[in-house]
């Protein structure tokens, strides 16, 4: 039944578009697709909002390069780390109004001092103190009314950033509200003062700062959400407290601190598996050889059994390119040739060196641009 609500945005006068980009899609999302849009003549609802990034560059600033090996990327962050931990890093420094460049000190400081130490542990100290002082049931008390002003004044910030295109902000915002919660909480002393008031409104703020951050690390509010025994409350739920509502389970340890030196290993470790040293490349000989006889292996519908002169002696190979070259088209070609590798038995034939290919859609046998003699090195 929403087949056609794609028409709301697209066409419709309620509605405000933002459009998201990196800086260097500015000129498209602003001159060049708008245009586009009222050239077309159909109504189209044109951007309200550009909310473009900065970059994130690398270490020293170089820019992210999967073929150079430059950077750290989605699928290995997640080998390293669960994703609650790169989300927080990456909303706290988002480049909003410059470049910024990826520390591992940076990194320690986001994840460990601000999420780790600052938010989880709020959350756990809280609930944790719920739990064992109080049977598991928040006291039945409104919230303080200084505790419901960082409050809304907090919904109020992220509102006002969020909506102006910036994110950092608002997180950081969030970040100082449980900065709040703890220097409240450690003024008020429940645990020596029996200051239930003080409680209520800590638990209050727990499920605030749950709902505020679920936008950012999802994983981590759903956790807490857990605990309360909520489900998918609305932002404006931030408001209202907890007074008399029991937990649903008992409070545990949401995150652990990030070993960033351990990490940082694991990440070093990573980059450098499948990299080949010099010294074990060289042991490779790699020559330049002639196809002086090829034949199809019978039985195996993608086998020829080639032949190949390499300078100082002929060796046999068992290649996967029947179902790229016709046998009686290969004796004379040049090609490139791993001729120094342990011999295999391959369908009851020897293999005794490796004709080199490039694979990517239809294979291509690799050899030189011009006539050089069999045995010629590759270097």
């Amino acid at each position: 039944g929403q087949e056609e609500r794609w028409r709301e945005f697209w066409f419709g006068d309620e509605v405000w578009q933002v459009y998201t980009q990196a800086k260097d899609n500015i000129p498209f999302h602003t001159i060049i697709f708008p245009g586009q849009l009222i050239a077309s003549g159909r109504g189209f609802h044109l951007p309200d909002q550009i909310a473009a990034t900065e970059y994130l560059n690398w270490i020293g600033g170089e820019r992210f390069s999967k073929t150079r090996r430059v950077g750290i990327f989605a699928d290995e962050a997640l080998e390293l780390l669960p994703p609650v931990y790169w989300r927080f890093y990456l909303f706290y420094n988002r480049p909003e109004s410059k470049d910024v460049e990826f520390s591992w000190e940076e990194f320690d400081k986001a994840v460990n001092r601000v999420l780790v130490d600052n938010i989880a542990n709020f959350v756990h100290r809280v609930l944790s103190y719920v739990w064992s002082k109080h049977e598991g049931t928040v006291p039945d008390h409104p919230t303080d009314p200084e505790v419901e002003r960082a409050i809304e004044q907090t919904c109020a910030d992220v509102v006002r950033t969020v909506e102006g295109g910036a994110l950092a902000p608002a997180l950081r915002a969030i970040a100082l509200l449980a900065g709040t919660g703890n220097e409240y909480v450690q003024r008020k002393a429940p645990w020596r003062t029996d200051d239930t008031v003080a409680v209520a409104s800590a638990a209050h703020l727990v499920k605030a700062l749950a709902i505020l951050l679920d936008p950012f690390v999802p994983m981590f509010s759903r956790d807490v959400y857990a605990v309360l025994g909520i489900e998918d409350p609305a932002f404006g739920d931030a408001r209202w407290g907890l007074g008399g509502r029991r937990l649903a389970a008992l409070p545990r340890p949401l995150l652990e601190h990030v070993d960033v030196a351990q990490l940082k290993g694991r990440y070093q470790a990573m980059k450098e598996e499948g990299l080949v040293s010099i010294e074990d490349f060289q042991k490779l000989d790699l020559r330049v050889g002639r196809i002086v006889m090829a034949e199809e292996v019978p039985g195996a519908d993608k086998l020829l059994r080639l032949v190949v002169d390499l300078g100082d002696r002929q060796a046999q190979a068992v290649a996967g390119v029947r179902q790229h070259y016709r046998y009686q088209d290969l004796p004379g070609r040049l090609v490139a040739v791993v001729a120094n590798l342990k011999p295999a038995t391959i369908r009851g034939i020897r293999s005794e060196c490796m004709i080199l290919a490039a694979a990517g859609g239809a294979l291509s046998l690799l050899a030189p641009d011009q006539e050089v003699e069999p045995g010629a090195k590759i270097r």
